[in-house]
């Protein structure tokens, strides 16, 4: 009977490094957000613009920051999930 539960919540099938490179994911975004909204916006022409003019190449570019970090992170061998078999199990 060694059914494996679902993790409890979603950052329990991440390693210590894995949660190190969401918080600095999160981070990027705030300051990849933080730029978008007083430097280039400004540059544009005065009027309102959707929310996704702002929010999508804020996301690609988090999606590309994450991309390339868990890269080098695998490059090197370290490990960013937890692999099923890593899982405490309680017998």
């Amino acid at each position: 009977m060694s059914e494996q539960q679902p993790p409890k919540h979603p950052m329990e099938k991440f390693t210590i490094a894995g949660r190190l490179l969401i918080v600095a994911t999160i981070c990027f975004a705030g300051g990849f957000l933080y730029w978008n909204i007083i430097y280039i916006n400004d540059n544009f022409p005065a009027s309102q613009y959707p929310i996704a003019f702002i929010a999508i190449p804020v996301l690609i570019g988090s999606a590309i920051f994450f991309g390339v970090f868990y890269w080098i992170l695998r490059l090197f061998g370290i490990r960013v999930q937890k692999d099923s078999d890593d899982d405490n199990k309680s017998a």
